[in-house]
């Protein structure tokens, strides 16, 4: 999977100056904030990134059903994967 850039991207997050160009790359997301409850009371922050998935990726995915999460950290951030265009309104 690689990090794809959007229309609605508004930051690109780079690279740890740690890590070599093989071990990570630059991250292009939209940053914000966004309601969590029904009133519109209630906000976080959010960020969202969108990932390409490669035929080989796709595959796997339709072999074994699974995508794994790594994240780089010492805690658990909430987090949430969807296939939904989140800028996208019904």
């Amino acid at each position: 999977m690689l990090p794809t850039d959007f229309p609605e991207r508004n930051k690109i997050y780079k690279k740890p100056e740690s890590m070599t160009d093989e071990e990570c790359m630059e991250l292009p997301v939209w940053q914000g904030q966004t309601f969590i409850d029904d009133e519109k009371k209630k906000s976080v922050h959010i960020i969202i990134s969108c990932w390409k998935l490669s035929y080989e990726d796709l595959q796997e995915i339709q072999r074994t059903g699974h995508i794994w999460l790594s994240i780089y950290s010492s805690g658990m951030p909430v987090v949430s994967l969807f296939t939904e265009h989140p800028f996208k309104k019904d």
